[in-house]
């Protein structure tokens, strides 16, 4: 994959055009159940005290016809529920969220099937949920079928599908349908090694044409051969905003600082019971594991240091004199 996205041709994009994809203070929390049987009775029952998860926290940004932006960060700091906002799946509980044009999801790519229908019908029936016409279905039909490759299965019921060849015939649909904007979330192909091959020179296409992207992965490199731009989320919120290589090291140095503390805390912890503790096993199982524990804050700390130094040099050579007011970016 280094080479994948390298040497592209990107048209330039206009900064003073209106956005094609802006989010606006927009929230989106769900409630937590712990089994599907208190799901089904908070249908009937609303329940009093429930678990709330906010995945989006007031979240403002915006995209613009070309560009090609970054979404990092741990699980679960709502990079999946903000690309599944953009593709209409998930609506916000507040603020607003515009997105003008056709979009293709690389998300789940078997949703929207008919497993009763053949994979030629479905074709037809994700165009018709994508906003398609006949005639414009009609136009990427036989790219559809020629370029997922199942030969006479194409006029199957789905349900006989093995799982690849459903990801085959909805990557192919997704792909076809020349789309304004791009959504991609981790997998970038999928099927043996010549089809992923076959997708990786397809996304290229795509992206070179200047089709805005919004790319989801936690392979930095991927995401800096790809992205100009990325955003970095934290528990619902955007930390940083900017150039990809300035918003990984944002990423890293503040991931470090927070395996740093935890490490010392456990440190403090272990040191607290071999001088407390009346318990001799307890001591000495201590004692075995804290120079681990030592040694691994060591490298953390090193790590660090290397990120920092990294980042402010990152700004000093792109920013130079305002270097310093880029950390509130």
């Amino acid at each position: 994959m280094s080479e994948f996205f390298q040497n592209m041709n990107r048209q330039e994009v206009d900064m003073a055009s209106a956005p094609v994809i802006k989010f606006d203070n927009v929230c989106k929390t769900y409630t937590l159940y712990k089994s599907d049987q208190e799901r089904f009775r908070a249908l009937f029952i609303k329940p009093r005290n429930p678990i709330l998860h906010r995945a989006l926290d007031h979240v403002s940004f915006e995209v613009h016809k070309g560009e090609a932006v970054g979404i990092m960060g741990d699980n679960g700091c709502g990079k999946s529920t903000l690309l599944k906002t953009v593709t209409g799946v998930n609506f916000p509980d507040e603020g607003s969220v515009e997105v003008k044009g056709m979009v293709a999801a690389l998300l789940e790519l078997t949703a929207g099937f008919s497993i009763e229908m053949t994979g030629r019908e479905n074709i037809y029936l994700k165009g018709y949920i994508l906003g398609l016409d006949d005639d414009a279905i009609k136009v990427i039909e036989e790219k559809v079928v020629e370029f997922a490759e199942l030969g006479e299965y194409i006029d199957q019921p789905v349900r006989t599908y093995s799982s690849g060849m459903k990801m085959r015939l909805g990557f192919a649909i997704n792909v076809n349908i020349s789309p304004d904007i791009l959504v991609v979330d981790e997998a970038l192909a999928v099927g043996d090694a010549a089809f992923k091959a076959k997708c990786k020179n397809k996304i290229r296409e795509i992206i070179e044409t200047g089709v805005t992207v919004l790319f989801v992965s936690h392979n930095a490199a991927q995401v800096e051969e790809i992205c100009e731009r990325s955003i970095y989320m934290k528990k619902g919120h955007i930390i940083f905003d900017g150039p990809t290589k300035e918003t990984h090291l944002v990423y890293l140095t503040d991931k470090r600082s927070m395996q740093i503390e935890k490490r010392k805390k456990k440190i403090a912890k272990l040191e607290k019971l071999i001088s407390t503790s009346d318990n001799a096993e307890d001591i000495k199982a201590a004692e075995n594991v804290l120079p681990k524990h030592k040694k691994r804050l060591e490298t953390l700390e090193a790590d660090l240091a290397q990120y920092t130094s990294d980042l402010e040099n990152f700004r000093k050579e792109h920013y130079g004199d305002k270097a310093e007011n880029t950390e509130n970016k």
